[in-house]
């Protein structure tokens, strides 16, 4: 089984509580849904943070690829529903 790597740009990544929180709550989805490994653990995810040209980036490790396409299509909800949210509380 190889690794899969899912690189967050430096915008993304930005609030770093933000992807911590999704982590956790797709862990607990994954979980709860039944979309977990056979054993029905959480998925395995390692976060990495790297600075290069001045700027922070993460990098998400999965064990299995579906894990990290469905992790990809998570954290984009949940951008957009945290842009909803910047923009409601600016009134734009």
């Amino acid at each position: 089984m190889s690794e899969v790597v899912v690189q967050i740009s430096a915008e993304e990544g930005r609030d770093a509580s933000r992807l911590t929180n999704a982590i956790d709550a797709f862990a607990k989805w994954a979980v709860e849904s039944g979309a977990s490994t056979e054993s029905n653990d959480a998925p395995d995810i390692m976060m990495m943070t790297e600075y290069s040209g001045g700027e922070m980036r993460r990098k998400l490790v999965f064990q299995d690829r579906d894990h990290a396409a469905r992790f990809l299509l998570f954290w984009r909800i949940e951008r957009q529903r945290g842009h909803g949210l910047e923009q409601t509380a600016f009134g734009v």
